[in-house]
């Protein structure tokens, strides 16, 4: 457009990162993260006018002056991302909106995944899609005789501990099948290729047990921008997120493997998985998913068999206590080769959760 000015920065200096801050924030948004790139647009003048930024394969922070909203400055913007992306090997993208803009991202090929009231909504673009996970779904999935039921457990196992086996045998109990979701994205301690190995390793002796990955439909906070929400507090956030992700559950993995109940353990310490667990009985049962909750496994003193404990062990090497909390597979990981790396960014503080 003549006389406008489009500028790349991947990534944005912390000069840029100001004049990006202070726009969003003129338009009632907020600066969040460390984008790998960002688009700054200036008028004739000089003055900013729009801006928008990508991190990882999410699109995010974009704001456009009122102005020039019938400019399609976003498709300027979104085009210059993604090209971006694309140079760096990305074909998948994501964006969370609001659900009443969520619609002008469909003219730019977005499909909307999921959408929670008036809070959020998610899009996606490119190759591969939901169209291309379902396909993985159902080539993993158990066919249904009249009277049998399926259900699913969402598990992240940073690393697969007792509490996690126990969860999912108690859960194989109830249905005829089980699915073990485990969340793929790369964000723990303990990389997702190990993860899912120890989840297969620790639940082979489930005959009715399926273990597959989530792919990228499982909304990570680490992942979920909260950059239109101002103003919201970290639980408000944390509770829009679950419940947004709970949607994506009920929208793909349900319908698609005739999920009839989700199982998840109980949560008397955490207060952010406290609030997704209240989404789940919140949104579930509406889609005709029974949600049950199992009581977590505790020692014989009363402590919680959880995987952020036995981090905190790793990092007091401890490994007398870490014996009893994990299963025969994992003790065998941890102690070999493959496992010191993560250990030692553990026990360095390094890992990121």
């Amino acid at each position: 457009m003549f006389g406008i000015n489009v500028s790349l920065f991947t990534p944005p200096s912390p000069e840029e990162e100001k004049i990006i801050k202070a726009f969003l924030e003129e338009h009632g948004l907020v600066y969040e993260g460390k984008p790998d790139a960002s688009v700054i647009v200036e008028d004739p003048q000089g003055r900013v006018i729009a801006t928008g930024s990508l991190s990882g394969k999410v699109l995010k922070m974009l704001a456009i002056d009122q102005e020039w909203r019938e400019a399609n400055l976003s498709g300027t913007i979104m085009t210059r991302l993604i090209e971006y992306g694309r140079s760096k090997g990305l074909t998948h993208f994501f964006v969370f909106t609001k659900p009443d803009v969520a619609d002008k991202f469909l003219s730019f090929g977005f499909r909307e995944l999921a959408r929670y009231k008036e809070y959020a909504a998610v899009l996606e673009m490119g190759h591969p899609g939901v169209d291309h996970f379902k396909k993985y779904l159902l080539e993993n999935k158990k066919e249904l005789e009249e009277g049998k039921t399926a259900g699913a457990v969402v598990v992240n196992c940073n690393p697969f501990t007792r509490g996690h086996q126990y969860l999912i045998e108690q859960a194989s109990r109830a249905v005829d099948f089980l699915y073990v979701i485990v969340v793929e994205a790369d964000l723990s301690s303990f990389p997702f290729k190990h993860r899912f190995e120890l989840v297969k390793q620790g639940t082979a002796h489930l005959d009715n047990v399926t273990v597959i990955r989530s792919g990228d439909y499982a909304v990570s906070p680490a992942t979920f921008p909260s950059y239109f929400m101002k103003g919201a507090s970290v639980e408000k956030i944390a509770s829009i997120q679950a419940r947004l992700d709970v949607t994506l559950f009920a929208n793909l993995f349900v319908p698609t493997l005739q999920i009839s109940k989700r199982f998840v353990g109980t949560e008397p310490y955490c207060a952010v998985t406290s609030s997704y667990n209240e989404a789940m009985k919140e949104i579930l049962p509406a889609r005709g998913v029974e949600l049950v909750e199992i009581p977590r496994l505790t020692t014989e003193d009363g402590m919680v068999v959880s995987a952020s404990t036995v981090r905190d062990l790793i990092r007091k090497d401890d490994w007398e206590n870490i014996k009893k909390l994990v299963p025969q597979s994992t003790w065998n990981y941890l102690v070999s080769d493959e496992a010191k790396d993560v250990l030692e960014k553990i026990k360095k503080g390094a890992g990121r959760h």
